[in-house]
């Protein structure tokens, strides 16, 4: 054989394979992890894993908690662009995206589901952020959780209720929605619904019990960046209820070291911080040190909308009280103006 024709072969042996590859690849769903990509079909779901063919190399089980996104073969271009938008936070595109899916043509159950998810999921968001009404976004995701309970977002859909019923203080709610988060079978899960948990409770003036759950997270969080903020946001509730029982100094002591040490990048963490320590100044009758607590979420975490909230409405009356009516019509402005709130 010459070399001409050997060379002739090899190259069109690897542009079939080329071929092969480029034309098999659209029609297979792509489970993307933090570690790498799954290739092959989906075929099974749970809260726990995903379940993939990959073919004659038989199948693969895939942690949910591993998962970053899912692909789906035959999945309209609007939801592809629509998850990416909903990932960087641009919920209103996603939702517009979605709005323009007719689910009854999808011929695909698993895609119908991502389609339902990612409405709710997105309209809650908007919600959560005051663009958007409670009331409308919560019965969405309360349909999706109960009509996929086997959804590989079935946690996820568990704590963004949860969340819903917070906004909407209807708490006892919300913290089953965060019990059953607690259930997942991975740390890091259930270390977020004690948290979770524990901020539920507080919110329902139950401070020891709140307390008991801030605890569990100092005793049992990781190592690592996330144990520590884990750490951090744990030791945050515990002054806050400490402070609400009395310990008002031992609450501004223990706020004022998780500012310190909290990493710059963590905007909530500060946040949340900042608003703690400003409500902790309220109760001590330090209404001038409230306030620069207070003026720190506005001007420093404004895109933490639940926090900026807070932060706003303290504000408004805070510069009432200082007489300074114009700076607390500006508040009341933007809450109105941003978040929908009167």
């Amino acid at each position: 054989m010459s070399l001409h024709h050997s060379l002739t072969t090899f190259l069109l042996t690897f542009a079939f394979a080329i071929f092969a590859i480029v034309v098999k690849a659209p029609g297979q769903d792509r489970v993307r992890t933090h570690s790498g990509t799954v290739v092959g079909e989906v075929v099974e779901t749970s809260p726990n894993e995903v379940l993939v063919s990959k073919g004659s190399t038989g199948t693969e089980k895939v942690p949910v908690n591993e998962i970053r996104s899912i692909t789906f073969k035959g999945e309209p271009n609007e939801l592809t662009q629509a998850r990416v938008n909903a990932k960087n936070g641009g919920f209103r595109n996603a939702l517009d995206r979605l709005e323009d899916i007719d689910i009854s043509k999808l011929d695909r159950n698993l895609i119908r589901e991502e389609v339902e998810f990612y409405r709710a999921y997105c309209a809650a968001q908007l919600a959560l952020m005051g663009t958007g009404k409670i009331k409308d976004a919560g019965p969405k995701m309360l349909q999706f959780r109960n009509a996929h309970p086997n959804s590989y977002h079935y946690y996820q859909a568990r704590e963004t209720l949860g969340d819903l019923f917070v906004a909407a203080t209807r708490l006892a709610n919300a913290e089953k929605e965060y019990a059953a988060l607690e259930k997942a079978p991975w740390p890091g899960y259930q270390t977020r619904a004690k948290l979770l948990l524990g901020r539920a409770l507080q919110d329902q003036g139950k401070h020891s019990e709140a307390i008991q759950k801030f605890d569990a997270v100092l005793a049992t969080a990781g190592s690592g960046k996330d144990g520590k903020s884990d750490r951090l946001a744990a030791t945050l509730g515990k002054a806050i209820s400490a402070s609400k029982t009395g310990q008002i100094d031992e609450g501004v002591t223990m706020i004022q070291n998780v500012i310190r040490d909290a990493d710059p990048e963590d905007s909530e963490l500060h946040a949340i911080a900042y608003n703690a320590l400003g409500q902790c100044y309220e109760q001590a009758g330090k209404p001038k040190e409230a306030l620069l607590a207070f003026l720190h979420v506005d001007v420093l975490y404004s895109s933490i909308p639940a926090a900026h909230v807070e932060a706003l409405e303290r504000l408004t009356a805070l510069w009432t009280s200082f007489g300074q009516n114009g700076r607390a019509r500006e508040a009341r402005e933007l809450l109105r103006d941003q978040y929908g709130r009167e």
